[in-house]
């Protein structure tokens, strides 16, 4: 950015909450960085910050340095691209101010600039009330979705991959321990995107939940478990479901099963064939989808309504429902081996 550009990302010790809200309104990021007079960072301001200060009852004329983030991610003006994006990443933030060999303010710069990511206007809605019971003691007091892969939990690795893509508007249903998942979460702002919340007030199972969203557009709609592991290409999918004409596109993988013995294969009780320990291979459903935004009002409300029957529902009225098979990392958390599976993964970075 050049020093003009500059201007409408910066504000100074004296400035208000009241010129800070302007200001970040005005400019498309809807972020502002804080300086002092030789131009050192103080801290860093975003609307979802000064939203909190207003519910606080902290007055408008307010110095914004009250409210300021003073532990932001600063990057090295001369800092490679690959290690500003790398350090983004693992911090979830969508941006990061960038200061000379002296420490001074000189530049900011964006993910989504340096992906070259466009940004989407397809909703995504993640299923994060269930109880994860198999998984025993571990999400004995903690939801499934809340549980560490790594350095994050398993709903924030999703969140963060999936705005990669240029999603952005993010809708979770949550029952189980919500708390824990909407206080983590909060508005999303934090990761650079836009969290609200489902609410069941009683379990209403994998596609129930869907009855109380209300589609801000005509675009399709993303759905996935939130406790998938996953590299895949949710741009292509959104591609290959437009591509068709689909009312609903199901994911799915590769499931190999071996059989423990030598299978006998027979024709009048002769022996035909001898196949010892044969692997059959299956496509299994992914727990993620995409649909046509209206064809979720089929489903009623406040019932419980499992994702399967809602798809055999669209087969039987002869709604275009195509496959998609997910060839990359995948990984269901829902076993105890699982769960380390996908740990081991996102702790070697991959």
């Amino acid at each position: 950015m050049n020093k003009d550009e500059l201007k409408k990302y910066t504000v100074s010790i004296k400035t208000t909450i009241y010129e800070a809200l302007n200001l970040v309104d005005q400019n498309s990021r809807q972020m502002a960085i804080l300086v002092d007079q030789d131009q050192c960072i103080i801290g860093v301001i975003t609307d979802g910050d000064i939203r909190r200060a207003i519910l606080k009852g902290i007055p408008l004329d307010s110095p914004i340095i009250n409210v300021v983030n003073r532990n932001p991610l600063i990057g090295g003006k001369n800092e490679p691209k690959k290690a500003l994006i790398s350090r983004m990443q693992d911090r979830s933030v969508s941006f990061i101010p960038l200061v000379n060999d002296e420490n001074k303010f000189e530049d900011i710069v964006f993910l989504s600039d340096l992906l070259n990511i466009s940004r989407k206007n397809n909703s995504i809605i993640i299923m994060a009330g269930g109880k994860g019971t198999r998984l025993g003691e571990l999400t004995k007091n903690c939801p499934k979705p809340m549980l560490k892969i790594g350095s994050k939990p398993i709903l924030e690795t999703i969140i963060t991959h999936l705005s990669l893509f240029g999603f952005h508007d993010f809708h979770i249903s949550v029952n189980y321990l919500k708390e824990q998942i909407m206080d983590y979460f909060e508005d999303g702002e934090k990761m650079g995107v836009k969290i609200s919340y489902l609410h069941e007030k009683k379990p209403l199972g994998t596609a129930g939940a869907l009855a109380n969203f209300e589609p801000q557009n005509s675009e399709p709609v993303v759905v996935m478990n939130g406790d998938i592991y996953t590299d895949m290409d949710f741009s292509a999918l959104i591609d290959i479901h437009k591509s068709n004409n689909a009312a609903a596109t199901v994911c799915l993988r590769k499931y190999d099963c071996q059989i423990p013995y030598g299978v006998v294969r027979t024709n009048n009780r002769q022996i035909t064939t001898i196949e010892e320990k044969p692997v059959l291979s299956y496509f299994v459903n992914a727990g993620i989808y995409t649909f046509d935004s209206m064809i979720l009002k089929m489903i009623p409300k406040n019932t419980y309504y499992p994702m399967t029957k809602f798809l055999d529902k669209l087969l039987k009225n002869g709604n275009p429902v195509y496959s998609h098979e997910i060839e990359g990392i995948w990984i269901d958390i829902g076993r105890h081996d699982d769960f380390k599976n996908a740990s081991q993964i996102a702790t070697m970075g991959i």
